[in-house]
């Protein structure tokens, strides 16, 4: 087996809202809160006074913060109502930012994990995946593109900009959109429909991170075709060439092929390892 089963009510995650989660709120094994710990000020008095946290609170061995808006109060509050309960950090993110290395001294913390392997290494903290779910499903569409791709900007415009028009020399048809702006912002529900509606989805990492995207998640759970730049992907049980073109290393004269040759199924058993109620377990 890839994962043990332990008793799925002794711990929660707390995390910012993100659409792809709220198929897990209301669970029952493990309670999500959408906008769970955001921030200073107004912000985490609203997370402070949500419902009955103070009995939940109280309900839970273990506890999970993510990296974004965590405020120092949230573990204090935590250990304050239950002394026994373990508070862990997971970052979701590579750790590139002066605030986000700060939080690594959190006196309130009992331990911290990262979805990154060379952080793990740096900073001497635990490691664990990205997590997806099978609850969530794609609506049923007609292919309409080769390669879908949804990201922020970030540092790496050109880059985006050079691959999509490599793309489209060799005759791969591309829905890109990059996002610069708020404006440009699209719900996670209709970048599903656009998934839907291709045959690959394209992973761009920033920041050379060798940590397992979201876009990864999607492609497996979906068992949609991936093109990746993370070229450390090929050292996950996942990893199957006919499903997983790795930018920089395959040909890029065969994309078109790869592409259009059919998707090969992943054991379930791999599959449900990166499912959220297996990755929550995986805290300790």
């Amino acid at each position: 087996m890839l994962f043990k089963k332990k008793d799925k009510r002794d711990r929660v995650l707390i995390k910012k809202q993100i659409a792809y989660l709220t198929p897990l709120i209301g669970n029952g094994a493990e309670f999500l809160y959408r906008d769970g710990c955001i921030g200073s000020g107004e912000g985490w008095k609203y997370w402070r006074n949500f419902g009955d946290w103070k009995k939940k609170v109280r309900q839970y061995k273990y506890v999970i913060l993510g990296e974004n808006y965590y405020n120092p109060d949230a573990a204090r509050y935590i250990k304050q109502f239950n002394p026994k309960c373990k508070v862990i950090l997971f970052y979701w993110n590579k750790i590139v930012t002066e605030d986000y290395k700060k939080l690594l001294d959190e006196p309130n913390l009992d331990a911290i994990y990262t979805f990154e392997e060379d952080d793990a290494e740096e900073y001497n903290i635990k490691l664990n995946t990205t997590f997806y779910t099978k609850r969530l499903q794609l609506p049923e569409n007609k292919i309409e593109n080769d390669v879908v791709f949804l990201g922020r900007a970030k540092d790496r415009m050109n880059e985006i900009l050079d691959l999509e028009k490599t793309l489209k020399k060799n005759k791969v048809k591309t829905d890109f959109h990059i996002v610069t702006s708020e404006k440009d912002y699209v719900d996670y529900k209709d970048y599903l429909v656009m998934v839907s509606k291709a045959k690959c989805i394209l992973d761009f990492n920033a920041y050379n991170q060798r940590g397992l995207a979201l876009r990864t998640m999607e492609s497996l759970f979906h068992k949609k075709k991936l093109i990746t730049t993370n070229k450390h992907i090929k050292d996950h049980p996942f990893y199957n060439k006919n499903n997983i073109f790795i930018i920089g290393e395959d040909n890029i004269k065969d994309i078109k092929k790869f592409i259009n040759s059919p998707y090969e199924e992943i054991d379930q058993e791999i599959i449900d390892y990166y499912d959220f109620d297996n990755w929550i377990q995986r805290f300790e």
